[in-house]
């Protein structure tokens, strides 16, 4: 897929693809698939506190302010607290505010961190 290569690329993994696959495979992380616009979703556990990684997603222009909704209530399903994800894309840090992500600090590998707390 054009999209996880691109991610792969922009993250530095290149074994990305493999490791979605075999993370679906073992319902360690679950897909989200709506149309063209997809997201894994991959439930973690810090500090006693559930929360839900957003580990990829991908769609046309638009795609995580229509799918947040439904995403934001899957997540409280299974009773996480928050919902976050990585970019290194900076275009992220004049949008991902509007649609009520906070900036988080950069994590370790020198990606943008957003998260919304549930």
């Amino acid at each position: 897929m054009k999209a996880i290569t691109r991610i792969a690329s922009d993250t530095g993994n290149p074994n990305l693809s493999a490791e979605l696959q075999d993370a679906i495979r073992n319902r360690v992380a679950f897909l989200f698939v709506r149309g063209g616009d997809g997201f894994v979703l991959r439930p973690v556990s810090e500090h006693g506190t559930t929360g839900v990684l957003v580990w990829v997603g991908w769609g046309d222009g638009g795609a995580p302010e229509r799918h947040l909704p439904e995403v934001k209530r899957l997540v409280r399903m299974i009773g996480a607290r928050w919902l976050r994800f990585h970019s290194a894309r900076k275009g992220w840090l004049r949008v991902a505010p509007q649609l009520g992500w906070v900036r988080q600090p950069d994590d370790a590998d020198g990606l943008y961190v957003f998260q919304i707390n549930l």
